[in-house]
């Protein structure tokens, strides 16, 4: 695909062309909804003139494998259509020769989807992979295991490993409401035990952004941005789980750094060495399991995105 390189982190827009070559990977498991949402998308991409082929996903590590198999001389553009998990399993398999990924965001939250500003009406989607500006992303990783927005230890993996894909897929974002209390009731909140660049650390949760939205629209670390290869952490302070649960309630107003009740700050690294097997989510699904290391890919990716994001 012509790409106008316009330094490290982003292209500039493609030319105008016709009959692009786009393969889709589709993972079917959403509702009726998103289904609807997927087709209208092939139908506005199609009725451009353009060629879609679609490669549906019927198990975890298919996406990644579809990617992997994808070069530039395949297609000109990799949409990845499905949720955060699927995007999130797509990105294992992307190397040097992958054609932009784009999204067709069809899950519960779409993070990297309202991050990037697409979001989820279906003629802006299909704008975006036609006309769209390249960035080059450079993604988290934890314990080699690549992610595009956040991973969590404490409550929020404790939620997502006891939340079922069925349960996601009938509940939406009411499962997640519902698995908390369930995890409250089960969860003693153990602290963790944390090397921060080295400094040691205790935390009863801490969440690592790659870029600045969580759980949805909301924002939790302003200051992190996709085009910079940095990382910021949000350290919950030790105590019990209904505190914890209590400072997750202030994401979505803002409050929750501004009253000081957590405390958030650039790394490098983190280190998390226990409890031993604590689970740790990566763009909603469990990745990886306690110690863990986490840190900045050296690997780019290339996404399409609606506009320079600076």
């Amino acid at each position: 695909m012509p790409e106008d390189d316009q330094g490290s982190a982003t292209g500039g827009s493609r030319p105008p062309e016709h009959n692009l070559k786009i393969r889709v990977v589709y993972n079917p498991r959403t509702g009726h909804k998103r289904e609807n949402r997927f087709r209208t998308v092939l139908a506005l991409l199609e009725a451009g003139g353009h060629t879609c082929e679609i490669l549906t996903t019927t198990k975890a590590g298919d996406a990644a494998a579809f990617v992997r198999e994808t070069t530039s001389g395949d297609a000109d553009i990799l949409a990845i259509a499905g949720g955060d998990g699927t995007i999130n399993d797509a990105v294992q398999g992307a190397g040097p020769q992958t054609p932009p990924l784009g999204l067709i965001p069809l899950g519960t939250a779409n993070v990297l989807a309202h991050e990037l500003g697409i979001g989820t009406d279906p003629h802006k989607i299909a704008s975006c992979l036609l006309e769209a500006h390249v960035l080059k992303v450079q993604p988290g990783q934890v314990n080699g295991h690549r992610f595009m927005m956040m991973t969590g230890i404490g409550l929020d993996a404790q939620v997502v490993s006891g939340l079922s894909r069925a349960t996601k897929t009938r509940f939406g974002k009411m499962a997640y409401l519902l698995e908390v209390f369930r995890t409250l009731q089960r969860w003693s909140c153990p602290p963790l035990d944390i090397q921060m660049d080295g400094k040691a650390v205790q935390a009863a949760t801490l969440i690592v952004s790659r870029g600045k939205r969580y759980g949805g629209t909301f924002v939790l670390a302003p200051r992190c941005d996709l085009a910079d290869a940095g990382l910021h952490v949000t350290v919950f302070p030790p105590g019990g789980s209904l505190s914890v649960f209590g400072r997750f309630l202030l994401i979505p107003t803002g409050l929750l750094l501004r009253l000081g009740l957590a405390v958030q700050h650039p790394v490098r690294t983190v280190e998390i060495l226990g409890p031993a097997g604590d689970p740790i989510q990566a763009d909603g699904d469990i990745v990886a399991h306690v110690p863990a290391q986490i840190s900045v890919c050296d690997e780019t990716i290339r996404l399409c995105v609606p506009k320079p994001l600076r």
